[in-house]
């Protein structure tokens, strides 16, 4: 296929009266990094949230791999998909929270094999090995018996980073994944995305680390107040912002 990984065209959602997306235009393409920067509540988390369709965009266009998210279209009318191809949509994008949001009743293996099993259909023995390969890949295969209240904060995020791979998506999306670690722990979750990254992986991070930003993405997209003030390689977004809401944007937080 052609088609950009994710195109969105005039996106658009609002809560009530508080619009918080106003019209986003943005394309990854396959195997890029894209970063999302900007305050709190200027719609970066919204924006992730809409592309696997844990939130419903109220207009625009919205695709992944060319295909609408959320929608089908039939006699020039959208209308919405149903509950299990949202599913099988959404089986192909991994999403990876603040909050790390693992089973807390199950141990680290069972928490990779968990959704292998139940969404995939993969066998017990195959979403084992499966799991084991990909602790290894973040470091943490001697941490398979343990369950997420005995581990640190990065260890917690790297396995939902594992579990998020288990499922084999196309595209991952991070939503500010090191916000709620303590500052040492930070890189050690950095170190496995930028492992990702050079492996090929089409990622979309919202995020406020602006040395990765600047390391990994091909491009950065700054929002404020729902709308993209700024967008292009991050050697010129960071480097030399254009508008004066950016440059005290990044006073802030570099």
């Amino acid at each position: 296929m052609n088609a950009p990984m994710v195109e969105a065209k005039g996106v658009a959602k609002s809560y009530g009266a508080l619009q918080v997306l106003k019209g986003l235009d943005l394309t990854v393409q396959r195997g890029e990094v894209t970063c999302l920067i900007g305050p709190s509540g200027s719609g970066k988390s919204t924006f992730l949230r809409c592309i696997n369709h844990l939130e419903q965009h109220d207009s625009g266009v919205l695709r992944v791999e060319g295909e609408l998210v959320g929608y089908e279209l039939r006699h020039d009318k959208l209308y919405e998909r149903s509950p299990k191809q949202i599913c099988n949509q959404r089986a192909n994008i991994g999403m990876v929270f603040q909050r790390f949001n693992l089973f807390q009743h199950l141990t680290v293996l069972e928490n990779i094999t968990i959704g292998q099993e139940k969404v995939k259909g993969v066998s017990e023995d195959a979403a084992r090995r499966r799991a084991r390969e990909l602790l290894e890949r973040v470091g943490l295969d001697a941490k398979e018996k343990s369950y997420p209240v005995q581990l640190s904060g990065g260890q917690q995020q790297r396995v939902a980073i594992a579990r998020a791979l288990a499922m084999e998506p196309k595209l991952m999306l991070f939503d500010e994944p090191t916000s709620a670690l303590d500052p040492e722990l930070v890189g050690e979750v950095l170190d496995v995305m930028r492992d990702l990254a050079k492996s090929g992986m089409t990622m979309i991070v919202v995020t406020h680390e602006m040395g990765f930003a600047r390391e990994v993405a091909n491009s950065v997209y700054f929002l404020d107040q729902g709308v993209i003030e700024e967008s292009g390689p991050p050697a010129e977004v960071l480097g030399n912002p254009r508008t004066e809401r950016l440059r005290s944007f990044l006073s802030k937080v570099l």
